[in-house]
């Protein structure tokens, strides 16, 4: 059986790295009895995969983690609240059928609210994010693990526009292309530093439409 379930990450948890909450979700899952199944070979792990990784520091309320177990587990969400340590919460969990392609590959964009921002730096996207929104090519240094690069991240940019007091983004994100708020800050000459950053929700597209990937099951596989 396939299960995605969605949790979110704050408090603490938030400086918990991507290989380190996988293993944080090993022990969660062991301690809350969930018939989990592993993989082959020497050396046997429990099939688990995050959709996308989280920035180090960053909370979210959009995390989605699949499993696959041995049997049906009816009462998975509330198998594993008992167990989760301080600073996560699960949100809700869907089987999913055997078929659907693994969710860190289905993933396309994701939303982030970018809170706190100052006067001045709310006076700066005012001034110059429509003029960003109406370009076709926005050509922004970014670093990766590879080194420096110049790309058009304007394609990257489903929507941003600043409402209820903060910058709401809708970024691509995922295996295909991806952008980090940073980067999309770093257009603006807008400090990160003391800026609070989180993702509310990841999406996947499905014939030119996005959704959320509760919904695209739902959607999908629903009769």
């Amino acid at each position: 059986m396939k299960y995605w379930l969605r949790y979110s990450k704050s408090g603490l948890m938030r400086f918990v790295g991507h290989l380190d909450m996988l293993q944080t979700w090993e022990r969660i899952l062991r301690r809350a009895g969930i018939p989990l199944t592993f993989s082959q070979g020497f050396s046997p792990r429990p099939l688990l995969s995050l959709a996308a990784p989280l920035p180090v520091g960053m909370s979210s309320y959009a995390e989605y983690l699949e499993l696959e177990t041995r049997e049906e587990v009816p009462a998975l969400t509330k198998m594993v609240t008992p167990a989760l340590p301080q600073g996560m919460e699960v949100l809700g969990a869907v089987r999913v059928p055997t078929d659907v392609k693994a969710l860190m590959g289905l993933i396309r964009y994701a939303d982030y609210k970018v809170e706190d921002l100052g006067p001045e730096q709310w006076t700066c996207l005012e001034q110059q994010l429509s003029s960003f929104l109406d370009k076709e090519v926005v050509l922004q240094e970014v670093k990766r693990k590879g080194g420096a690069s110049t790309i058009n991240i304007r394609p990257l940019v489903a929507s941003a526009r600043l409402e209820d007091g903060a910058l709401q983004l809708r970024l691509a994100t995922g295996s295909t292309a991806n952008l980090r708020v940073e980067d999309f800050l770093n257009q603006f000459s807008l400090a990160h530093a003391n800026l609070t950053i989180s993702r509310r929700e990841l999406y996947l597209e499905k014939e030119g439409q996005l959704f959320t990937p509760f919904e695209y099951i739902t959607c999908s596989y629903s009769r």
